[in-house]
């Protein structure tokens, strides 16, 4: 009965003259007739296995030998003596599968590459035997030898003979990633499965092979945001409908999960093997972006650096590992190591990483003294943390980088294809068959790069977008923001006890506002030597995602966390000295701020009012950085600070109307923290002088260039400045031109009107803040001028078309700029200085206001009107009054005369280095704005500067003087 199942096992035969198409004649006796017996079954398979020519795939064979044996098994249960055959060819068959694995020249026909292709394809048929031979691996203590024959080979076959590895052949990749959890399952091979030939790449591997030649590079490259996949998914047309789009989107987020579950599965598996298997895993992670720094680099090239779907699977992995301690219970983050850059064994290069408050010698320095000693290893759940942290900056940050930088490659190349197309269907403009050749040759190029592009731009919308994803790496980003919380802490106790800020006093004196080395030598250690990637990570992303529907940002009871920390950074200047960073942070919260489409308040309103570390913290916060961001530190800091000013504004308009406890302290800081205050509307007024000038000086130009451009010669003479000969005239320059006036004009005139809108708001209810002696003539200067500019006799040359899209409403800015005239009619300091403004004003603009405002438009009441009326008939009887008395002072010595004002002085200052006398309130005016001496640049605080009282003594008797006499007339 044995020699029966044996050959139906083996498919053999010793009759010749007997033999089906499925057999192979095997005659191992003399006598044909003979039986197969169980001590026949080695011979058997080492004859098949090595001598048969006929025998095409021996590992298949032996797969197929298995399986007929479990068949054998079903029908023979009970007899004993089969039982014992069975499980002879069991283990002989397991025993040559192994071996067939191990010595490539050992079966006839046999190849390590074939049997992976073999597996590959047809992985459920193989799988039982491939889990039988894992299992005598082990027994026999050869699992490293197995494993070194099958993923070299593996890797080996994806990268160089498939066509394709990635989503759009879902049975090869699920088979492969298939093969890889049946290995790990195992403990034994998971604790070994980083020495596999291959795990780690050659030292100077460069950023861009780690991918294609390491073991796990291309199942973690798994992902939509490949170019194969986008182009499958959304490559259909240059114009795919919304609809399709959100179809492809929802199907790719599915299958993008249920891949990443699978990776998870893998590597937690290989971490959990052993010791050392996971401190390869970081180890080799680390080695990844450590080459890949340049994916935040503006000009980093993309084909030299690791893909963003590489990249950002092993972020979203590191993520996924971080959440158990920092869940929202905060129980293990504690054993991440607030000390932990102090370690030798850090994995992460800080090479040429900025810091957050320290110079990159400084910061040596300090890990230098204050090393761990050699036996003190950071534990796994600080490598994952900090690791994730960098993966977040560098693999998601560098994703959303290149996301930022193709849309406008996307909108530049649709408007080259528009002007080509154009060019193609106008008859007029085709000359000779080649040029209309070439031009189709263009468009066909710029189409291909057009498509390629919107393929990719799709595929990370479709990945941004998928809310499940984005709420694991806001949860961390949280997580993070409360351990770098409880970094900044001096007792580093956070969350389990308040944070009090500020950590420092404040430094409220105008020269104190640019005092970097003073805030860097009071920055908390160890935060101030943190790398920056820590802060500008979750600050770059929150930023990104907060602009798509689906953000995490909202309805998210974690958001807590981030505005806690985002307020404690900008509350403490010396945490971070990154202008732009704290910008970033602005601007995110002004996002949080506007009113959603059912004008109910801001997603972060609530946390706002609500959050008492926010809540205290906030506004100072925000009025400081207002100041503080004046100098950026780079070329255009000039202009960087009107974005961030602008992202403030929005957010102090909202919690102003909003919010009444924030109204409340914004009236408390005017009163009882005057300096403070001060600093914060001098900025603000600075600011309004310059956009409004800016604004609509580039309105006026637009205005006139159009004009010219749809003259009849438009190369006529530049009326506007007739003797400029270098001035070019063309067509071409004009329009460059308007396209420059156009932006500045659009850019100055938004900030203008956000700035004059607080300005309105303000005034009505502190206007007192706004009449100090060192600002009052300034802002009754910048008022007057901007009612002429808009009323008076060249108010035509700010008419435009589509005035809208440059954020310029005239009757809205005029009816702003009356507002606050009337808001500070009360105040006896503004109408003083309304009457000294011998340049602009004039009662006839106000009268032309109240016509275009009242009558005209009806924008405002008869009330408004006459009170504005009123306001401006006291100013003349001053204005008229004074200019008899400044008559009397036309020939007062030139040392009782303002150096900077050309006015009389009330109470001269000596300043200590120029030895210049100014008065005092100009010289503080100045100080508001510039903490230098104006006549030689040289550093100057203001209790510095020395009264002149002996000058002072001089002017008050030539005034008493003039006075004798004026009466005696």
């Amino acid at each position: 009965m044995t020699d029966k199942q044996i050959r139906e096992v083996f498919q053999i035969t010793s009759d010749p003259n007997n033999v089906s198409v499925e057999y192979s004649v095997l005659p191992l006796h003399d006598d044909v007739n003979a039986k197969y017996t169980k001590e026949d079954i080695d011979s058997i398979l080492l004859t098949q296995l090595t001598e048969n020519e006929s025998l095409q795939k021996p590992f298949a064979y032996l797969n197929d030998c298995m399986k007929r044996c479990q068949q054998q098994k079903k029908f023979n249960t009970k007899n004993n003596e089969l039982t014992d055959v069975f499980q002879e060819i069991d283990r002989l068959v397991i025993g040559y599968g192994l071996v067939a694995f191990q010595v490539q020249a050992f079966a006839i026909n046999g190849s390590f590459k074939q049997y992976i292709i073999d597996i590959v394809n047809e992985f459920d048929q193989y799988s039982n035997f491939l889990l039988q031979m894992i299992h005598r691996a082990v027994i026999e203590d050869s699992l490293l030898d197995l494993l070194n024959s099958v993923f070299p080979i593996l890797i080996d076959y994806i990268i160089n003979d498939l066509p394709s590895f990635d989503l759009t052949s879902p049975k090869i990749y699920n088979n492969v990633l298939s093969i890889f959890e049946m290995f790990v399952n195992f403990k034994q091979v998971a604790a070994i499965f980083t020495k596999v030939e291959g795990f780690f790449p050659s030292f100077d591997c460069p950023a861009n092979r780690f991918e294609k030649v390491t073991t796990l590079g291309p199942i973690l490259t798994l992902s939509p945001l490949m170019f194969n996949v986008a182009s499958n998914n959304y490559g259909g047309s240059l114009e795919l409908s919304k609809q399709h789009i959100n179809m492809v989107h929802d199907s790719s987020q599915v299958e993008h999960k249920a891949v990443l579950d699978r990776l998870f599965f893998i590597l937690d598996k290989i971490i959990r093997g052993s010791v050392d298997s996971r401190t390869d895993v970081i180890s080799y992670w680390s080695m990844i972006v450590n080459k890949n720094h340049l994916r935040r680099g503006e000009h980093g090239e993309q084909n030299k650096l690791a893909t963003n779907s590489f990249m950002t699977n092993i972020s979203l992995l590191l993520i996924r590992f971080s959440q158990p301690f920092l869940d929202i219970t905060y129980k293990k983050i504690d054993k991440i190591d607030v000390n932990y850059f102090n370690n030798i064994s850090v994995f992460i290069d800080l090479t040429n990483e900025t810091r957050l408050n320290s110079d990159f010698k400084e910061a040596d320095e300090f890990y230098d003294q204050n090393k761990s000693d050699q036996d003190c290893k950071p534990n796994f759940i600080s490598d994952c943390f900090f690791l994730s942290l960098t993966y977040l900056h560098y693999g998601i940050g560098g994703t959303l980088l290149y996301d930022d930088k193709i849309s406008p490659q996307i909108k530049r190349l649709k408007e080259e294809l528009a002007r080509l197309n154009e060019a193609l269907n106008d008859n007029s403009s085709r000359s000779i068959l080649f040029n209309n050749a070439f031009v189709k040759s263009q468009v066909t190029r710029l189409e291909k790069s057009l498509q390629y592009m919107s393929c990719l731009k799709n595929a990370m919308k479709g990945f941004f977008t998928n809310r499940t994803l984005q709420l694991e790496i806001f949860d961390f980003v949280c997580g993070a923001s409360t351990f770098l919380m409880r970094v900044i802490d001096p007792t580093h106790s956070y969350p389990f006890a308040p944070l009090n800020l500020p950590l420092i006093p404040d430094q409220v004196g105008i020269e104190n506002v640019d005092n970097a080395d003073f805030l860097r030598k009071h920055a908390p250690v160890p935060f101030k030597y943190y790398p920056e990637f820590c802060v500008e990570g979750p600050i770059n992303y929150a930023l990104y995602i907060s602009k798509y529907g689906a953000s995490p940002l909202f309805r998210n009871q974690r958001l807590n966390s981030f505005i806690e920390f985002a307020t404690a950074i900008l509350r403490c200047p010396e945490l971070v000295s990154n202008p732009h960073l704290k910008g970033k942070i602005v601007q995110l919260l002004s996002i949080g701020c506007m009113p959603l489409v059912d004008d109910s308040p801001g997603f972060m309103l609530e946390i706002f009012e609500d959050n008492e570390l926010v809540s205290k913290n906030l506004l100072y916060a925000l009025l400081d950085f207002y100041v503080i961001v004046e100098k950026t530190g780079s070329s255009s800091q000039f202009y960087d600070k009107f974005n961030s000013r602008y992202s403030i504004s929005i957010i102090l308009e909202e919690l102003y109307e909003r919010v009444p406890s924030y109204k409340q302290q914004l009236i408390w800081q005017s009163k009882n923290n005057k300096e403070f205050f001060i600093r914060f509307i001098a900025r603000m007024l600075n600011d309004l002088t310059f956009l409004l000038d800016e604004g609509l000086s580039s309105l006026a130009e637009v205005h006139n260039i159009n004009r010219r451009l749809k003259n009849e010669d438009p190369n006529h003479t530049n009326n506007d400045n007739p003797n400029d000969g270098s001035e070019s005239n063309s067509i071409q320059d004009l329009q460059s031109r308007l396209a420059s006036a156009q932006r500045q004009a659009k850019s100055s005139c938004g900030l203008a009107s956000k700035s004059m809108q607080l300005f309105v708001i303000f005034t009505k209810n502190i206007p007192g803040a706004f009449v100090i002696p060192e600002l009052v003539d300034r802002l009754a200067c910048m008022l007057d001028y901007n009612l002429e500019s808009l009323v008076g006799p060249k108010c035509g040359e700010l008419k435009v078309e589509d005035p809208d899209q440059y954020s310029f409403n005239p009757k809205n800015l005029l009816k702003a700029v009356t507002t606050t005239f009337i808001n500070l009619s009360d105040e006896e300091e503004f109408i003083n200085a309304v009457a000294r403004d011998g340049r602009s004003f004039d009662k006839k603009y106000f009268v032309r206001a109240t016509d275009i405002l009242g009558n005209r438009t009806g924008m405002v009441s008869v009330e408004f009107c006459e009170k504005l009326i009123k306001f401006t008939d006291v100013v003349q009887k001053k204005r008229d009054i004074e200019a008899e008395e400044d008559m009397e002072y036309d020939d007062a010595p030139d040392e009782f005369l303002d150096p900077l004002m050309y006015t009389l002085m009330k109470d001269p200052v000596t300043l200590p280095a120029s030895k210049v006398n100014i008065d005092r309130s100009t010289i503080r005016a100045h100080l508001l704005s510039d903490s230098t001496d104006p006549f030689n640049r040289m550093p100057l605080k203001f209790e510095d500067v020395i009264p002149n009282e002996e000058l002072k003594k001089k002017i008050l008797d030539f005034k008493l003087k003039k006075k004798q006499e004026r009466e005696a007339k």
